[in-house]
């Protein structure tokens, strides 16, 4: 992979930024959910509370019911009796009947007037003959506090209105209604005058299977007394006073049915924006559990089912809506009295404010994550580009320098930027002047070689030829005598041409030491004024005990070809001054000697097979000292460098002091 690519896959790290904030922003949101939802259930045992200390002081009379129950209706106007249910779908909730049962009762109750509707599934309609009772038949057993019970018997003769009375001695209830039939089965509605708070009913019906001389019947009853469940006007009264702001709840029995509700959910959002669609897909997103639909409540509704224990304890549940977006905490709690369970509370609140301030801090949060990563990437794609340009830069250069035989045709050109690619550049620039210059030395090796063998080969040769060519004892001993001086001037330069070798091999083999220079230095000279004495040797010491961390045989031998030189250079009787000197944290040994100045590319002097010298004497000089000298002061992690001087030339050794 190209950097680019490798810099792309980095950059696709960056998106565990956003994704890491998705997560944290799923964590605030559930820490949210449970202050919500906690802060709910308090408010509902607190109402719960409240309900259960109204019923306590008796200003409520709470419904006690044990039983099956009928509800009964309230609605705005007086059902028309007419023996038909049209009038009866505008208030009556779905709640209230039975699925898949043949009969369908309904009540209804305005003002002191209770209304009773039957609808009754059957094949036939068959009325009764005349003092048989062998037809259909509507059997009502009602039941009063202060009235006591009474049974009505609702037997016609034909469709159309009927009237009849209790069968007791005060003719209660008086009963008035209509029956009629319909395309499977009758309807039957009522109306019962004077109920006098009836407080449950039973019934039974009796359908005629069929029309002729011995008429089968069924009989389908009601399951006991069903107890009549209203609405509690003073409870309903009494439960706003009680509830938070923005809150809706519903008061029901443990059977479910709902007896009071209160709605102070009226009112914008603080915001003034309403969610949509979108808004509640992403809250539901948010959210680590599923969030379901949740049942459609409203005023109108008459029951509630409740998946709970009657232990005291609340629980809050999180739903949509199936009708309009947005999303409902609803808690629900027990409301408990005197140790008994009166009933449940349904505490219910739109959290659409909630949903709308997490929406919008999580596509913040991503909006921020997300422009994030697009300048990380933008920087890297960026960075990568750079960088590959210079690296093709740099290859480029490389190709360029180095020709199709291997030849180094030109110096690179050095990157001055700081970075491990400008190091690089500025190795790979060091390299080739290296490789350049060793490749010179290579081409010119033959001739210097050349040059320096000619002499000796020509001694050797010459005084062969006139040995064979004389027979006088002392011309044959002088020819001798050159041809073993031409023998020995090949052995110094073969000496010469591996010495170089033999000190790179020796440099890993010295230990060091802390040497004190100054009395290493006085010693080297004091041996040196006896190996040249046609010349002076001057210590010119900075400070005393001056010491480092050297190798003293290698040092030693750096001095010899430092001393040799001066010697070679300076003229006979002059001074050969080595100053001694603490320097920048280091320690400076200078060697410095009159006569001619270097050349102005003394830069080279230090690389192998170079010499400046204009004379040639016997010895052997293939420019390979200076060489040694830099070697043996890299190796010491120090330097060597050579400058003109008013009247000579200087040599200074820089080496770390110890």
């Amino acid at each position: 992979m190209t950097l680019r690519v490798q810099l792309l896959l980095i950059a696709a790290l960056v998106l565990a930024l956003p994704l890491s904030g998705w997560q944290f922003a799923r964590q605030v949101e559930q820490t949210l959910r449970a202050g919500h939802a906690q802060a709910l259930e308090t408010s509902a045992r607190t109402v719960a509370r409240q309900l259960a200390s109204i019923d306590t002081i008796d200003e409520i009379d709470w419904p006690r019911i044990n039983g099956p129950g009928l509800f009964v209706h309230q609605p705005d106007s007086v059902p028309i009796l007419d023996g038909y249910a049209d009038d009866w779908a505008a208030f009556v909730s779905a709640e209230a009947r039975t699925p898949s049962s043949p009969v369908q009762v309904l009540a209804a109750e305005t003002g002191q007037t209770l209304h009773l509707l039957f609808e009754v599934d059957s094949d036939s309609q068959i009325y009764s003959r005349p003092g048989l009772r062998d037809g259909d038949q509507l059997i009502l057993e009602f039941q009063s506090a202060n009235q006591g019970s009474a049974r009505v018997e609702l037997i016609p003769l034909a469709p159309g209105f009927i009237e009849t009375r209790g069968r007791n001695a005060r003719g209660w209830p008086r009963v008035q209604g209509y029956w009629q039939p319909r395309t499977r089965g009758w309807t039957v509605e009522l109306m019962v005058l004077d109920p006098g708070e009836v407080t449950g009913l039973s019934w039974a019906v009796v359908d005629a299977l069929d029309a002729g001389a011995e008429r089968s019947q069924r009989r389908i009853e009601s399951a006991g007394a069903l107890a009549l469940i209203r609405r509690q006007r003073a409870l309903a009264s009494a439960l706003p006073r009680a509830l938070p702001d923005q809150t809706r709840a519903w008061v029901t029995l443990p059977q479910g049915w709902v007896i009071a509700h209160a709605d102070r959910s009226i009112g914008p959002l603080s915001s003034g924006l309403e969610p949509g669609w979108l808004d509640t897909l992403l809250f539901e997103g948010l959210a680590s559990d599923s969030i379901g639909v949740g049942p459609v409540r409203d005023a109108d509704t008459i029951r509630i089912d409740i998946p709970m224990p009657g232990d005291g304890t609340s629980t809050s549940t999180w739903s949509t809506q199936a009708n309009r977006p947005g999303v409902r905490l609803t808690a629900t709690t027990s409301i408990i009295g005197s140790g008994e369970l009166l009933g449940w509370l349904i505490l219910e609140q739109d959290a659409d404010q909630m949903l709308l301030d997490s929406n919008r801090a999580v596509l913040r949060l991503l909006g921020i994550s997300l422009g994030v990563f697009a300048v990380v990437a933008l920087i890297l794609l960026g960075y990568a580009t750079w960088l590959s340009e210079r690296v093709r830069r740099l290859r480029d250069g490389l190709e360029a320098s180095v020709g199709e035989d291997g030849q180094v045709k030109q110096a690179l050109t050095a990157s001055s930027r700081g970075d491990e690619l400008g190091d690089l550049g500025r190795s790979v620039s060091r390299l080739l002047t290296r490789l350049r210059e060793h490749q010179q030395y290579l081409r010119t090796l033959a001739d210097k070689l050349a040059h320096e063998l000619r002499t000796p080969l020509a001694m050797i040769r010459s005084s062969l030829d006139n040995l064979e060519a004389v027979d006088d004892p002392a011309a044959i001993e002088r020819y001798r005598q050159r041809a073993s001086e031409g023998s020995d001037r090949l052995n110094r330069i073969f000496q010469a041409m591996s010495q170089a070798a033999r000190i790179e091999e020796s440099l890993s083999q010295e230990d060091f030491e802390i040497v004190q220079l100054n009395h290493f230095l006085e010693h080297y000279l004091a041996a040196c004024r006896d190996t040249y004495p046609a010349r002076r040797f001057r210590l010119i010491q900075g400070s005393a005990g001056i010491s480092a961390s050297v190798a003293p045989d290698l040092l030693s031998q750096l001095f010899d070809k430092l001393i040799d030189n001066a010697v070679d250079f300076s003229p006979e009787g002059s001074t050969i001054r080595l100053r001694l000197r603490y320097s920048g944290g280091g320690v400076e040994i200078d060697v410095e000697n009159d006569g001619p100045s270097l050349p102005d590319d003394s830069d080279t002097l230090f690389d192998s097979m170079v010499s400046v010298r204009d004379r040639k004497g016997q010895d052997v000089h293939l420019g390979l000292g200076l060489s040694i000298v830099r070697l043996i002061a890299e190796h010491h992690g120090g330097r060597i460098q050579a400058s003109n001087i008013s009247d000579g030339v200087r040599f200074r050794l820089s080496l770390p002091s110890a």
